[in-house]
């Protein structure tokens, strides 16, 4: 199937054109120079800028079959028979390079372009076949599964693995040809190295331990599968554009020679010494420890830099007070399992004396997180059947960055509402955009310093529909139609979130380890009838199942109860407020990861996503208005204002 790069419908292999959006499946546009070129081309035939969609490969050959780099040339310069994966490289010769010897293979690595990057690759159907029958049968062996449906077993690190993406990078595709086993991984090698950055710039302490305490904790996940030699390969450990650690593939350990962790501590001690970090420092005499081998168990090594990070925070809270609520912005340090390697995304409703909790129910020690950038953007479309648009949509972001030569710190708030009006072309747009300054007004004078509670808020909401209601009252007796409207509302305070809705208009939050996760559940007649225990199929069998239960506007405010929750934010997300135009028939739960969850990037454009979500909701349903709004935060690790 071929993928189509507008709207990600899938197309047969033979199409020219997607059938849903009719964008070229043959010809891309040269974003250089505007001239269209073919898709198997990686290099623009007008101005010869590259373009190409380049992979890491990583063979595996059997040591029996006494390989050479010529006799890993595979068919005509092409990896497989299909030719869609071209090798690349400047000089054939040297197209491949040993990285690794296991007891029974070589292990090279290279790179390719991908001829056909719009075709779907089949190793997901394959993983999740196999993954259906190991439920079928637990007494299987998955790699005896993976042999027989073509899967190499080169691939098992990364797919035992998968639950720590993108820290490990996830295999794209894999097979086997002539008996050599062909893994295709992302590119990241234009990302930046640790090493790099730890030897050649000065750091912050809190923030040099954050990066030890994940490599040491991968360190575990790592050696389960015997791949601890991944850590120990300076430019092997990368940092994306949103400072977050990653790898750029697994090394399996040396047979004859396993890695300990004394020889990690022994790295750690190249960096700290070709930096010219200080000696006498705390975490310099802990890294020696470990590379004399003094200390040469992961567990206390983690606890040893927990103490660090808890000591270096406490020095900064005597020099920058803050109340117990900062804290409690925290991101667990210790994982002892693989699925709990990245904190949960929301940590739930926000109290005063909080901490994380490991998988045991134990209190650990936490590691503050800090807002590092606050950005939003919102729009809206009449959509494809209308001819008005009822919707409307409020945002106000505020950020202040204060800067010094040793820290930087962002202040960042914001609130954000959309609402989706009904009652007629002038009711509708009037319920909504009352609503919207409404609480825009409100805000700006109950929301001066303190993060609104519960109360606040409700208060807020109530208000709103108050004057909504007024106005229905009023012109009652004229016979003008009851107008009214959904809400949903969004306020942020640094890492700090509160989520309030009425109606079926909707808030998404999305996240690298979390995915997508809907905060809101419609106030309609269908989610009630769940609710209170009936079957969801029966529940929106009913013809009655989509009408709203609570509204704005309508009626007086005893019949108006808003759902509203507070979080907590631990790593970068996403979120987008919606109208039901946007989110009808699933398009979010069944597209998100083609349209929302890049957007977690800093140098993914917010404006351009939106264009593209807005056009593809058209396509997609286009039966109602469509309004959205985004909300990016890029969280980090708190860091001390000093060095050292």
């Amino acid at each position: 199937m071929l993928v189509c790069p507008q709207c990600h419908s899938e197309n047969p292999n033979n199409s020219q054109v997607c059938q849903k959006c009719q964008t070229s499946l043959v010809h891309y546009t040269c974003p250089h120079c505007g001239h269209d070129t073919p898709f198997s081309e990686a290099y623009c035939e007008e101005c010869g800028a590259f373009n190409g969609q380049l992979w890491q490969v990583i063979l595996a050959q059997p040591i029996s079959s006494e390989a050479t780099n010529e006799s890993l040339s595979f068919n005509n310069n092409y990896l497989d028979l299909r030719k869609r994966y071209q090798i690349w490289s400047e000089q054939e010769e040297d197209a491949f390079q040993v990285i690794a010897k296991t007891g029974t293979h070589t292990i090279y690595k290279g790179q390719a372009v991908d001829c056909q990057p719009l075709e779907k690759s089949t190793l997901p159907v394959l993983v999740n076949q196999v993954s259906d029958l190991l439920q079928e049968n637990e007494q299987d062996d998955p790699r005896l599964l993976w042999e027989q449906m073509g899967i190499p077993n080169a691939a098992f690190p990364y797919l035992a693995l998968k639950d720590l993406t993108p820290v490990v990078p996830e295999v794209y595709d894999a097979w086997v040809d002539n008996e050599i086993e062909v893994i295709i991984l992302p590119d990241r090698h234009h990302w930046q190295e640790i090493p790099d950055l730890l030897i050649n710039h000065s750091l912050l302490t809190l923030q040099i331990i954050y990066w030890l305490n994940q490599i040491v904790t991968l360190w575990t996940s790592l050696s389960a599968i015997n791949c601890r030699q991944s850590l120990l390969v300076e430019d092997n450990l990368r940092l994306d554009e949103d400072q977050s650690f990653g790898l750029l593939k697994l090394y399996p350990d040396p047979v004859d020679d396993p890695p300990s962790l004394q020889q990690l501590g022994q790295l750690w001690q190249t960096w700290f010494n070709k930096g010219g970090y200080p000696s006498s420092s705390k975490l310099a005499t802990l890294i020696q420890q470990v590379a004399e081998g003094k200390l040469n168990q992961v567990a206390e090594l983690r606890l040893q830099l927990q103490d660090l990070a808890a000591e270096q925070q406490m020095t900064e809270d005597e020099q920058n007070p803050t109340n117990a609520e900062d804290i409690t912005s925290s991101l667990e340090l210790v994982a002892e399992e693989l699925p709990e390697f990245q904190p949960e995304l929301l940590s739930g409703e926000l109290e005063q004396n909080s901490t994380a909790t490991d998988i045991s129910g134990d209190a650990t020690a936490v590691l503050p997180m800090e807002l590092a950038s606050l950005t939003a953007l919102g729009g809206t479309d009449r959509g494809r059947q209308r001819d008005h648009n009822e919707d409307s949509f409020g945002m106000n972001t505020q950020v202040n960055i204060r800067q010094t030569n040793h820290s930087k710190v962002v202040d960042g708030r914001g609130l954000y509402i959309v609402c989706d009006g009904m009652g007629g072309h002038a009711a509708g747009e009037v319920a909504s955009k009352m609503a919207v300054e409404t609480l825009e007004e409100f805000f700006a004078e109950n929301w001066r310093k303190d993060f609104p509670d519960e109360e606040t808020i409700l208060k807020g909401i109530l208000l709103a529909n108050q004057n909504l209601f007024d106005v229905n009252q009023k012109n009652a007796s004229s016979g003008s139609g009851r107008m009214g409207t959904t809400l949903v509302l969004m306020l942020v305070d640094k890492t700090k979130v509160a989520v309030a809705h009425v109606g079926d208009s909707r808030i998404y939050a999305i996240s690298r380890k979390q995915g997508v996760q809907q905060l809101t559940i419609d106030h309609e007649v269908g989610q009630r009838a769940i609710q209170n225990g009936v079957d969801p199929k029966l529940a929106y069998a009913r013809p009655d199942a989509y009408q709203l239960t609570q509204a704005l506007g309508p009626h007086n405010n005893k019949y108006v109860q808003p759902d509203i929750l507070f979080l907590e934010l631990a790593e970068d997300s996403l979120f987008l407020l919606c109208s039901d135009g946007l989110c009808d028939n699933d398009l979010v739960e069944d597209h998100w990861e083609t349209y929302l969850l890049p957007l977690l990037k800093s140098s993914q454009s917010l404006n351009k996503g939106m264009i593209r979500l807005i056009d593809f909701a058209n396509n997609y349903n286009g039966h109602d208005n469509i309004t959205a709004v985004f909300v990016r935060l890029k969280i980090r690790p708190k860091v001390n204002s000093q060095d050292w």
